[in-house]
């Protein structure tokens, strides 16, 4: 049967002279359309249901079956899922059933995250929960009207083969793609910059950690003979406040060259510039194979 699309004011009309008592023929007849009984008995059961003979539009832009999920267990889902917010599919579908009785596919689970409850599978952001906001906002305030030229930032990052290896690989379909790793054991370096308004104000990178001597070192002969007395440009160097950062000699070798030195507030990264380019440098080494093809790593990067 062809699916024909009538006007409100059609099935109002209709519906209205079924009431009055007259026959599905006069109707079509008077309307001088050939309307179908099965299109009669559901505006009238509509009209027996819901008093209304034309439905809800927004009940049209709901396709597809009902679903199998209640109120309840949509309800059940939100605050599951912003309570523990990073549950596997088994284990939501696993509570829901628990809590509600209700048994759902997985894919039902995910289709009523994603499409009904727009909640979508995200890279978590990891927060420290010993952050102290009191003393971040502290921070900025004392910042905020500091010039962007007087500031220079430092902190240490790891870099290892493994962990910069390209994870995505092409092949024929159906078929896996294989990588060959030409060193077994990367081995692992240490780099150490310090970033000003313009670019990189000093760098080294080692094939070990770094500790409070490495540290200072690296301040007393190659950053701070950089940098300039304070209040001048390229005269406030700040870094978090690592133990190796607040060694007994750093305060002297920063009085020495008259470098303020600002530390920053207790778990709060996302205020050092430096971590940007942290995350440049590894893609550019992801990008580059550069860690793979490389015979001196330390002096490449």
């Amino acid at each position: 049967m062809v699916f024909v699309k009538y006007a409100p004011a059609t099935k109002i009309s209709a519906v209205r002279m079924i009431i009055g008592g007259n026959s599905q023929r006069f109707v079509c007849d008077a309307l001088g359309m050939a309307i179908s009984r099965q299109s009669f008995n559901r505006w009238l059961q509509l009209y027996d249901e819901t008093q209304a003979v034309v439905r809800d539009p927004l009940e049209y832009a709901r396709l597809g079956r009902r679903s199998r999920l209640s109120d309840e267990d949509v309800m059940f889902m939100i605050k599951l899922v912003r309570d523990a917010l990073g549950l596997f599919l088994t284990e939501i579908r696993e509570r829901l059933y628990d809590s509600t009785g209700t048994l759902v596919s997985i894919e039902a689970i995910h289709q009523n995250l994603v499409n009904k409850l727009r909640i979508t599978l995200k890279k978590a952001n990891t927060v420290n929960v010993r952050k102290d906001h009191v003393k971040k906002y502290q921070y900025l305030e004392r910042m905020m009207n500091v010039p962007a030229e007087f500031l220079v930032f430092t902190d240490e990052s790891a870099v290892c083969g493994r962990d910069v290896l390209r994870t995505f690989a092409r092949s024929e379909r159906g078929r896996p793609a294989v990588r060959y790793m030409k060193k077994q054991n990367s081995s692992r370096l240490s780099v150490l910059p310090a970033i000003f308004s313009t670019g990189v104000l000093a760098m080294t990178v080692r094939d070990d950690t770094f500790n409070a001597k490495k540290f200072e070192h690296f301040l007393k002969w190659d950053l701070l003979p950089r940098m300039n007395r304070y209040p001048n440009k390229d005269s406030i160097l700040v870094c978090d406040n690592a133990a190796i950062h607040r060694g007994p000699r750093v305060q002297r070798l920063c009085n020495q060259f008259g470098v303020l030195i600002v530390y920053l507030p207790p778990y709060c990264p996302e205020l050092n510039p430096i971590e940007l380019c942290f995350a440049a440098m590894k893609q550019n080494l992801r990008d580059t194979d550069l860690l793979d093809r490389s015979n001196n790593p330390p002096l490449d990067i």
